[in-house]
């Protein structure tokens, strides 16, 4: 491949380029060439509320804008909550770092009433399934939506945790040497970064920001996902490049300072000594209501038996909460059965496989529910298997999973150098579909 020009301007965007930068000529290099003797072997609080009040005031107005941007407090433990029949529970899937269509969702369904904050059906409860962060560029402000929507009715909103909060909370382990955020696709939206800086950002943020952008086309267009991390170096061992390595040198130093710097904020987010760190420790992993089972991914034979050994899904969901702080989170995840279990049903698909329907009736039966709801597994829509007692939610409510999967995109169409990968515009809509369910009935509302 020739070497080209990586940086492109951000239509809408007027940047004032840093001092000794030509826009026009930013090279890069191929990482196959890099380091060619390295092993194949492939292996604080921060106040925001402000701003997504803004958000949510242009989206829904300014009634619901404020009685989501007041949280009245962190750790609510989930228990099974005895509904009468009549009770109605609304379902919410993945949502990928889309703030807006959060909001969309919740204020499409009706349950807060924006002028005197109250919960409007005494009788309904919401459940989101997890998969808040990553893909889109807003899970900051998506976490603290449905984190505030938690803490202001918590007998009323239950939020599970997904798979990507739990590689986010695995993250914070320094001893994690190669890191699920540091993936060139799927995981945090360079845009994302900005989010966490303890600092305004300047122009080089953006400038940084945007070459990150269009590297990661170039790693699309050339098929270098497994090869390259979105870090400021990378250890040789790990067979991988670092993406600062693939630009001219020049830019190096910049992108290196500014990678370290965005991705040590992000964690120090989340660690244990924070309020959304905190939270996020607690998300139940499962949820038993009026006979239906909510889990991120999955259930299977050896998570049922796990269920059962340790007494319910409550004892579960608890044993999970006393073993998420950063210094025990990977080892309990690693080493022991719950904590394979747990890893397990954040990730588990073998529910949608051909010929699971027997097997699911049977494990239902044995967990002493009826119906089992999931998320993790997209498609447009919501879908029903199993004659109704499977229902998968995870229907692309993000716009930029819609329309990027899982790649990172900026907001206008881009395409790489050569053309052969490229992103279309971002989808202005809120698309997807969300679920009611009600006396055993399950409504789709699109």
């Amino acid at each position: 491949m020739r070497p080209g020009i990586l940086y492109r301007q951000v239509a809408a965007r007027d940047y004032r380029v840093p001092e000794g930068i030509d826009r026009h000529s930013v090279n890069y290099h191929d990482p196959r060439t890099i380091h060619r003797t390295r092993s194949a072997r492939e292996r604080s609080d921060i106040p925001f509320i402000f701003i997504f009040s803004m958000v949510l005031w242009q989206l829904v107005g300014a009634g619901l804008a404020a009685a989501l941007a007041v949280g009245v407090g962190w750790g609510h433990k989930h228990h099974h909550r005895k509904v009468t029949n009549a009770a109605t529970i609304y379902v919410i899937g993945d949502l990928h770092g889309d703030a807006t269509c959060a909001a969309y969702w919740v204020d499409r369904l009706g349950l807060v009433d924006a002028a005197t904050q109250q919960w409007l059906q005494p009788s309904a409860s919401l459940v989101f399934m997890g998969d808040y962060i990553d893909k889109g560029p807003t899970s900051l402000q998506t976490l603290e939506f449905v984190k505030n929507l938690t803490d202001s009715f918590p007998n009323k909103v239950t939020a599970l945790l997904g798979n990507h909060e739990m590689e986010l909370l695995k993250d914070r382990d320094a001893n994690v040497v190669v890191k699920y955020m540091q993936l060139p696709y799927a995981t945090v939206h360079p845009q994302e970064y900005l989010n966490f800086l303890e600092r305004p950002a300047d122009d080089k943020d953006h400038l940084v920001v945007d070459l990150l952008l269009n590297a990661s086309l170039e790693v699309y267009a050339n098929q270098w996902h497994q090869r390259i991390l979105v870090a400021a170096t990378a250890d040789p061992r790990y067979g991988r490049t670092a993406v600062t390595e693939i630009f001219e040198e020049s830019l190096q130093p910049l992108l290196k300072e500014r990678l370290v710097e965005y991705q040590a904020s992000y964690l120090k987010a989340f660690g244990s000594n924070t309020s959304l760190g905190q939270w996020l420790e607690q998300r139940p992993v499962a949820h038993v209501q009026e006979g239906v089972l909510f889990c991120h991914g999955g259930i299977n034979r050896e998570i049922a038996a796990e269920i059962i050994r340790v007494g319910s899904i409550d004892a579960l969901n608890n044993l999970v909460g006393r073993n998420s702080h950063e210094s025990k989170y990977v080892s309990f995840l690693e080493d022991t059965p719950s904590g394979n279990t747990v890893a397990e049903m954040l990730v588990y698909r073998g529910n949608h496989k051909a010929g699971a329907c027997p097997e699911l009736g049977h494990l239902l039966e044995d967990l002493g529910v009826e119906r089992l709801v999931v998320g993790h597994t997209p498609a447009q829509n919501v879908r029903s298997m199993c004659n109704d007692q499977l229902w998968a939610v995870d229907s692309l409510l993000g716009r930029w999973i819609r329309t990027s999967g899982n790649y990172y995109c900026p907001t206008s169409r881009r395409q790489s150098q050569d053309g052969k990968f490229v992103c279309d515009a971002l989808e202005k809509s809120c698309q997807g579909q969300v679920v009611k369910m009600q006396r055993g009935l399950v409504e789709v509302i699109s």
